[in-house]
């Protein structure tokens, strides 16, 4: 249609001012859509469980001190001998109890060493559950029924854990798949194991058998990493990250199978098949000389020293490079494929260092190559942040010991030692050993690195005793330099040819290149760590501030006996007494007597704690 010209004004000229065509609105309703909101896996726990389960913990502490006490009494007790109790007490519980005893083995912050290794030694092993329950979770997954998705399905799970089991099957395309479905009911069961779990170290606590607050960050990440092995949508999004990260590190000899998305949900997982050895398979073969495997892995081009070099390759592109590192790689979950190809299929639990402890991991492998116990010492330091109030001198001369026993370690000639010897065992010893002796709370990502480290150098060194960890380090960092190196040679070839301009990126691939080797080179900002300052009050006004606690609880306590005592003196028709006489009569009953004597020792047992702490510049 011909625009109509009009005019405001009668000096305006005609065909200037005129409207012009424009999209008329759809009349359409926003809606009250709310916003996405992100997902958190959670489960409900019931408390009656939970309290059966606390009678569960308690049977089992109970008979661990009764163990321990008939032991002393007849002169056989020793730390080996309760490592080995405490192992069995959790061995002869349910799945869920070998699951939470197998995380805190991994807390060498909490229990000595040699209890660690005992309670590593448990076996995540468990009698599968219903088949019929599996296949319907695999229907709810795949929204169809079993025989339209897989043209096969073994009844038999290859592997059944406390929290899944895991079938073969073939999809009707033909592709072999192995499905992992989460056992049923086992959410709850874990929520209701980990509130009596808190329950009983918040009774510590408050006997004091702990410094209060100290089990707080061991109990929420007990709970963060049940949680994370319930959520098997991130497991899938983990290893889907894992391969396309491993396709894009331009080393072919690494990967994870591909998961398939389109089939999995919350409760079930579907992966590719990955065809080998298993990794405890070749390391069994290669420490018992059994001949039989040795010929299968050389039939598939298997090399165990080539195996070994890999391992730790890809332990240090996890931690220094990659998003997350698998935290926890046992033998039984990596498998060998020919030409040495390694397929992690555990991506449950993951770790993740921030920026300043990938800094302090390379400072103290570049340290160590240098040989230079002391700097490695400070740069150790960061890996504890935050530090109580202690003599920083003092701890990092303790670090150093244990620094030059690892350094002595890689001097010496590889057949001379052990192999155990040729890992960093020294070094998160010596930390773990001085975190308990000064109260520091070390934290879950460096505990989850720990874990990860020694698993992958254990599994190496038994392959290759004679591999140094170091040296291998080294390696991966001049090859991440090179590929580096190629990426800024590749863009410069680009703007050459006149392709697109990738100036900014070159740039950005300099400055990143220059600020890691100035990081590299600030040693005295690692010699400055981090301090908790919720713990520099006073010893005395602490003290002090304990006192009145005290005073006011028993001063309630006080109020409470005498209103039940009044109570029945008025319900029994006898005369109630005055305040003064009401106290006398409180203090002189035996029962009262111990109430006060008990508040009196868990008050001054918790100042005790704090006046064992160092204040800045004090010295013993």
């Amino acid at each position: 249609m011909k625009p109509r010209a009009t005019a405001s004004r009668d000096d305006t000229p005609a065909g200037v001012i005129a409207e012009l065509p424009r999209r008329q609105f759809r009349e359409v309703s926003a809606g009250e859509a709310a916003l996405s909101q992100m997902r958190l896996v959670t489960f409900d726990a019931s408390r009656w469980t939970a309290l059966r389960r606390l009678l569960n913990w308690l049977v089992l502490a109970a008979s661990f001190a009764l163990g321990t006490a008939l032991d002393w009494l007849t002169g056989r007790d020793s730390l080996g001998r309760r490592a080995q109790r405490l192992r069995r007490a959790f061995e002869r519980r349910d799945a869920p109890f070998i699951k939470l005893g197998m995380h805190l083995a991994a807390r060498i912050d909490f229990l000595p060493w040699a209890y660690c290794n005992e309670l590593a030694r448990l076996s995540d092993q468990t009698a599968p559950f219903a088949l019929p329950a599996a296949l319907a979770a695999v229907e709810r997954a795949t929204r169809q029924p079993i025989q339209a998705t897989f043209s096969d399905f073994d009844p038999q799970p290859i592997l059944s854990s406390a929290v899944a089991c895991s079938y073969q099957a073939i999809l009707r395309s033909g592709e072999k798949v192995i499905v992992k479905v989460r056992r049923p009911g086992i959410g709850p069961q874990f929520m209701a194991d980990i509130l009596a779990f808190n329950w009983l170290l918040s009774l510590a606590e408050a006997l004091t058998m702990f410094r209060p607050g100290f089990t707080k960050g061991l109990r929420n990440d007990f709970e963060a990493q049940l949680l994370e092995e319930l959520d098997f949508v991130q497991e899938a999004r983990r290893q889907d990250a894992f391969r396309r990260a491993a396709g894009q590190s331009r080393k072919g000899y690494f990967s994870a199978p591909a998961v398939r998305l389109d089939l999995s949900n919350e409760e079930v997982v579907v992966n590719e098949f990955a065809g080998g050895l298993w990794l405890w398979e070749l390391l069994a073969a290669v420490e018992q000389g059994h001949e039989p495997v040795l010929a299968q892995a050389r039939a598939m081009n298997i090399d165990p020293k080539t195996v070994a070099r890999r391992l730790l390759w890809v332990k240090d592109w996890a931690w220094d490079e990659n998003l997350f590192f698998p935290s926890d790689p046992q033998p039984n979950t990596i498998i060998v494929g020919p030409d040495s190809t390694l397929y992690f299929i555990n991506f449950t639990n993951t770790g993740a260092l921030n920026r300043t402890k990938r800094q302090a991991m390379r400072q103290i492998l570049a340290y160590a190559r240098q040989r230079d116990a002391q700097n490695m010492a400070r740069a150790a330091l960061t890996l504890m942040e935050p530090l109580p109030p202690i003599d920083l001198l003092e701890l990092t001369l303790e670090l150093e010991s244990y620094n030059w026993q690892l350094i002595y370690a890689l001097e010496a000639a590889p057949t001379s030692l052990a192999w155990q010897e040729r890992t960093s065992a020294a070094l998160w010893t010596g930390i773990m050993r001085l975190a308990r002796k000064h109260g520091v709370v070390i934290d879950l990502q460096v505990l989850r690195l720990l874990r990860a480290t020694l698993l992958f150098e254990t599994m190496a060194a038994r392959l290759h005793p004679k591999i140094d960890f170091v040296r291998q380090y080294w390696k991966f960092s001049a090859d991440r330099a090179e590929q580096a190196r190629r990426r800024v040679t590749d863009t410069v070839l680009a703007l050459q040819e006149g392709k697109a301009d990738e100036l900014v990126v070159m740039r950005l691939d300099r400055i990143a290149t220059v600020l890691d080797g100035f990081f590299l080179r600030t040693r005295h900002m690692l010699s400055l760590p981090a301090v908790n300052f919720n713990v520099l009050t006073s010893k005395w006004s602490y003290a002090f501030y304990t006192l009145l606690h005290l005073a006011g609880t028993a001063l309630i306590a006080i109020v409470a006996a005498g209103l039940v005592v009044t109570v029945n003196l008025w319900l029994s028709g006898r005369p109630a007494m005055n305040v003064y006489d009401l106290i006398a009569y409180l203090l002189g009953q035996p029962l009262f007597q111990a109430l006060l004597l008990l508040l009196l020792l868990l008050h001054g047992r918790t100042v005790l704690f704090r006046m064992d702490d160092r204040e800045p510049g004090e010295t013993r």
